[in-house]
């Protein structure tokens, strides 16, 4: 059993902070558009905040078990058969009428893909503790791994949702490395993965029209390109200081979603470069800790996944962020904490409770 409070509490403030300031930003973001769907301004909110209460009782069962026993693999195997049938489910669901990312529980909205991320860190957590030595043979160890993530990714390309089957690419690409994969191999898969999205994206007209509005975002200004040109006017018009919480003009129907995927433009419209940058802070903030956590980590398996954890918050973040400033094309990925998902945000809150019961063990 872990030892009681002797988790960070850096690490606690900055993932609740992020956290609480999610539920200000997604209603102060949803506002005007829940009062036309569903005549209420609270309707995102309430939502968001009952995936906040859930995520926390996560995120406390997480801190409360030994992260050695969420490693072991009987519970691996459960949470990667776990996630195959839930974004198998999805397809053979969404087939039948439009295609979905998720699907419906009652009032519940759940999204595989999200639990599939956590599946994929404790995977390669597991797996590089075991191999770590063997990297680099194929069949011990990058075989298993593609056999692994492999179907997970394609699944998911499948919803159609390519940018988290990028993270998790991403992800086992970073983990192999931090245990000792030669460069070489780094560099193949690297530009086999640019082919290979090229090719999908060249294969799906929506996936192309996507990557022409990123290379030419002012060719279809009230078209393709009218999210991202919206997201970069509410940027700008924020300027030093914003123009103050809750004052956004964009999110008046003009910034499509603006509660979703592109909540960091609607930040850095009503709170400005300082609130942006504070956002930024706490992400860097979150990286530092969990590089902490994952020093002082007792074994290889703590030390993998709380990398693994680490990277999956921060790198998401990067790539969100990335998208409401146009320099990445649009990819779908929200904003950790902040972002409206309810499976995104009970996700991260158990992510979270796994970092934070790694670094009660730190320096055991």
């Amino acid at each position: 059993m872990a030892r009681k409070l002797a988790f960070d509490r850096t690490l606690f403030v900055v993932g609740m902070g992020l956290a609480l300031f999610g539920l200000v930003m997604i209603f102060s973001a949803s506002a005007p558009l829940a009062m036309e769907r569903h005549q209420t301004a609270y309707h995102f909110l309430m939502r968001q905040l009952l995936a906040f209460v859930i995520g926390l009782g996560g995120m406390a069962v997480a801190m409360h078990i030994d992260y050695r026993t969420l490693l072991r693999r009987e519970f691996v195997a459960m949470a990667v058969g776990g996630s195959l049938l839930l974004l198998a489910g999805v397809l053979v669901v969404d087939r039948t009428h439009q295609v979905h990312r998720w699907f419906k529980v009652g009032p519940i909205q759940v999204q595989p893909s999200e639990i599939a991320k956590l599946a994929v860190v404790l995977f390669l957590a597991a797996h590089m503790a075991k191999h770590e030595n063997k990297v680099n043979d194929f069949f011990k160890s990058l075989l298993p791994a593609a056999v692994v993530i492999g179907p997970l990714a394609a699944l998911v390309v499948l919803e159609p949702d390519l940018g988290t089957a990028v993270l998790y690419a991403s992800l086992t690409g970073a983990l192999l490395f931090l245990a000792g994969l030669r460069w070489q191999y780094v560099a193949t898969a690297a530009a086999s993965g640019v082919a290979g999205i090229g090719a999908i994206a060249f294969a799906s007209p929506y996936k192309w029209e996507r990557l022409m509005t990123f290379i030419h975002p002012d060719a279809d200004p009230l078209g393709a390109g009218f999210q991202i040109n919206q997201s970069l006017i509410a940027i700008a018009s924020g300027g030093l200081q914003g123009a103050s919480l809750g004052e956004s003009r964009q999110k008046l129907f003009f910034l499509p979603e603006p509660h979703t995927d592109f909540i960091f433009s609607v930040v850095c419209e009503e709170l400005g470069l300082i609130g942006a940058l504070c956002v930024l802070a706490a992400f860097g903030v979150l990286f530092w800790r969990g590089l902490k956590a994952a020093q002082g980590a007792p074994d290889r398996g703590g030390f993998y996944l709380a990398m693994g954890i680490t990277l999956m918050l921060v790198v998401q973040a990067l790539l969100n962020m990335g998208v409401c400033l146009a320099v990445l094309p649009n990819k779908g990925v929200p904003l950790p904490f902040l972002s409206y998902g309810g499976s995104s945000l009970v996700v991260n809150l158990f992510a979270l409770g796994m970092l934070l019961n790694v670094s009660q063990h730190s320096n055991e």
